[in-house]
């Protein structure tokens, strides 16, 4: 790392050790330079198996718990989890390329990254907003359909925080006076342009580097997440992961006498991790943290990275490929003419309504048991011409299946939807080839330093496509059973 970063890795141990109490001396870890991928976790020593790699103070994360207490302004439960942090953040933004003078998290805001230009959400955002240059056109312009879907959701959700943190900035002028910027002191300071340039750094640190941490009794809350300091200069790996969080979680199944929803109330234990319990990690080797078993599609919008593979492994199954096709099967129910209503009123209240996906692995390559569900009935009803009492026992054929009393509704419907298939996984390799084909046939000139690595991310999100698609349209023809 240059010196700039070595200096804040430095104070952020300081910070560590001198206002939280951690024992620095024992970390097995130090954060280097890593080519292509900015910076990662390396032992700094032999890491002997099931060690334990380092221990954060619980009150040097960053998540409700930590900040309720500093906002006085916000009654629990006024914002998220997600907002409130990223409000945070927002306030105690580093100015340029100095430190934050946030007296409290200053050391750990620092070390956070500092440009999300490469994330597909700062294109998309910046196109609302009329901000898009060249480049923020063409790559939105050349995502497959889906990713495509997937970032404007995840654009709505990012403006649902917006519009929230904007609210309480503006009811309650005080809270601007606990900023550390000099600029945002009082509502005079509310450029909201330059301000939403400030909360999508804000909003990003927390998405990409948020880790699951059990807060609320319940443990689908969303509000059961944190920011650690040291863990977030781990990179992803895709197969490998050298770090294991101690997550609490059955010993939370006891009743706690607390208001219904509201934060734990005595969680000071460390964050420990543990390094792999059947290997050691020698001195020098990078540490990797997996981010969990998600599609190309997810790491995309989520983190603005994909894994990347091998041509031909997607087809092969040696690469766990994966197309959401919900597009293609809207499409589809859209062509049943006066029964598609009826067809997508059935499925929602079956609970069978989207996650359609094909994948490349386990072998054979194969639609999701939710896509040939929908398949069955789309194929059983687009041929009766709005027929009620035909519709109706169609219906009802399809509910034995999927409630276990038949296996299918009858051959010639279960030749009809492979037929489908065949030709959905036609569109889908033919629309990839050719997305492919227009990435590189005409990109804008004056290209950012990312700009060849971000084209490779989305040629590999097309070619995914191309071989799930390929391998799927194989198992048809060659009569496998899904």
């Amino acid at each position: 790392m240059d010196d700039l970063d070595t200096q804040r890795w430095e104070r952020l141990l300081q910070w560590l050790r001198d206002k939280h109490g951690m024992d620095t001396d024992a970390l097995l870890v130090e954060p280097r330079q890593v080519p292509g991928a900015g910076r990662g976790l390396f032992a700094a020593r032999d890491i002997p198996p099931s060690a334990t790699i380092f221990e954060v103070p619980s009150s040097a994360l960053m998540n409700v718990k930590t900040l309720l207490p500093l906002y006085p302004h916000i009654r629990e439960g006024r914002l998220s989890s997600h907002q409130l942090v990223s409000l945070h953040l927002l306030l105690h933004r580093p100015p340029g390329e100095d430190d934050s003078l946030d007296s409290h998290f200053g050391p750990y805001i620092s070390t956070l990254p500092r440009d999300f230009s490469s994330h597909p959400l700062t294109w998309l955002i910046d196109h609302r907003h009329g901000k898009d240059d060249l480049w923020t056109g063409y790559l939105l312009k050349n995502l497959p359909p889906m990713t495509r879907m997937a970032l404007e959701k995840s654009y709505d959700g990012f403006q649902k925080d917006w519009k929230a943190v904007v609210g309480i900035l503006t009811e309650s002028p005080a809270m601007l006076s606990l900023s550390s910027r000099r600029t945002l002191k009082t509502t005079e300071d509310l450029d909201l342009g330059e301000l939403l340039s400030d909360y999508v750094w804000a909003w990003l640190n927390v998405n990409t580097r948020c880790i699951y941490y059990r807060l609320r009794q319940n443990r689908s809350d969303p509000d059961n997440f944190t920011l650690c300091p040291i863990l977030d200069f781990a990179n992803h790996g895709p197969e490998l992961t050298h770090i294991f969080p101690v997550v609490e979680s059955d010993i939370w199944d006891v009743t706690i006498p607390r208001a219904p929803g509201s934060v734990k109330r005595a969680k000071t234990e460390p964050f420990v991790f543990f390094g792999p319990s059947d290997f050691s990690v020698p001195e020098g080797q990078e540490l990797l943290l997996k981010y969990g078993a998600h599609s190309n599609r997810f790491l995309f919008i989520e983190y603005g990275f994909v894994n990347s593979f091998d041509e031909g492994a997607v087809l092969s199954g040696r690469f766990p490929g994966e197309v959401d096709v919900q597009e293609l099967v809207e499409d589809l129910i859209d062509q049943a003419g006066p029964l598609k209503s009826q067809i997508r009123s059935t499925l929602h209240r079956a609970g069978y309504w989207g996650e359609w996906t094909l994948h490349s692995a386990p072998e054979p390559a194969h639609p999701s048991w939710r896509l040939i569900t929908v398949l069955r009935l789309v194929c059983a009803l687009q041929r009766l011409q709005g027929n009620g009492a035909e519709a109706e026992a169609a219906i009802s054929a399809w509910e034995g299946v999927i409630n276990g009393f038949v296996s299918q509704m009858s051959q010639s419907n279960e030749d009809a939807w492979r037929g489908t298939l065949l030709k959905m996984c036609e569109t889908i390799r033919g629309r990839a080839r050719q997305g492919v084909s227009s990435l590189r046939s005409s990109p804008p000139s004056g290209d950012p330093p990312w700009a060849s690595w971000m084209v490779g991310n989305l040629c590999a999100l097309w070619r995914e496509e191309a071989e799930v698609a390929e391998a799927v349209i194989a198992s048809v023809l060659e009569g496998k059973e899904f």
